[in-house]
């Protein structure tokens, strides 16, 4: 889930980026990464380019044209690699986080529904004959007989990546690598070779949707609540990617207000950012 932005000396100066900027500099190329991971991005089917950092990148891209534009498909496995190189990046779905090292932020994009645990219908009554209002993940993990499934290379808020620290080496925690992870592991569930798994609603509905399956079900965790996840562009935090953050920021409010853009956000996430 990244866009990977590069140049020479683009964008300088404190202000946004203006078109005759991009006009006298034709070495300006902007190359857009992704990797399979519906909805975030989705590559083929009905929702082919539709996905929730698809419609993001496209709205950006069109504002700051006419800057050049590639697009590759690289697996998470490629793109962490990257990540650990010295290559200048901007990965469009992020969470929202103070800069460190490594990232500078953009303002917010989009704001996703909390994190909550994905199982099937059948075994959360045979759990809890009486559903409680949230699931505790700590408790889920401590259950040697429920596997927990997640993609090996995505790490979650502290709430909840402490207690999978905690059991990372436990037969019962599997780490499922490759592409398509999100997908890929609801099918797990509903073949009962993975029980539960964490993600976003967004997630579980496009499962649904695709597969035409209505047998999984998403619950608030009790270590994580409702706390709502804030997403943003994250960049190389160096002066190439301030320079980026500051052009992608001057069109964000005009993306976050465009009418596709909010009929996508509806679609996966039936909620919107507030203020950035």
């Amino acid at each position: 889930m990244l866009l990977t932005l590069l140049t020479a000396d683009l964008w300088s100066g404190q202000g946004s980026l203006a078109a005759e900027e991009t006009r006298a500099n034709p070495q300006v190329d902007i190359r857009w990464i992704k990797n399979p991971s519906p909805p975030f991005h989705i590559l083929d089917g009905h929702h082919a380019g539709y996905g929730i950092c698809d419609v993001l990148v496209d709205k950006i891209n069109a504002r700051l044209s006419p800057l050049d534009t590639t697009i590759d498909v690289y697996p998470q496995s490629r793109i962490n690699r990257l990540i650990e190189g010295t290559e200048n990046l901007c990965f469009p779905c992020m969470i929202k986080r103070q800069d460190t090292d490594r990232f500078v932020y953009s303002k917010k994009t989009t704001v996703y529904p909390p994190l909550g645990i994905i199982l099937r219908k059948e075994l959360l009554t045979e759990l809890y004959p009486t559903p409680p209002e949230t699931l505790s993940l700590r408790d889920l993990l401590n259950n040697d007989s429920l596997i927990f499934g997640f993609a090996g290379a995505r790490r979650f808020p502290e709430e909840l990546q402490s207690a999978i620290d905690a059991h990372k080496d436990d037969d019962n925690v599997l780490a499922l690598p490759g592409v398509l992870g999100p997908l890929r592991l609801l099918q797990q569930i509903d073949f009962e070779r993975v029980h539960y798994t964490l993600d976003y609603p967004g997630v579980l509905r496009y499962f649904a949707i695709k597969e035409n399956n209505q047998s999984l079900t998403y619950m608030l965790t009790t270590e994580y609540g409702e706390q709502p996840v804030y997403g943003a562009i994250g960049c190389t935090n160096n002066a190439w990617g301030k320079r980026a953050i500051r052009a992608i920021d001057s069109v964000l409010d005009e993306v976050i207000a465009d009418p596709e853009y909010r009929e996508n956000q509806t679609l996966w996430l039936n909620t919107l950012p507030d203020n950035p």
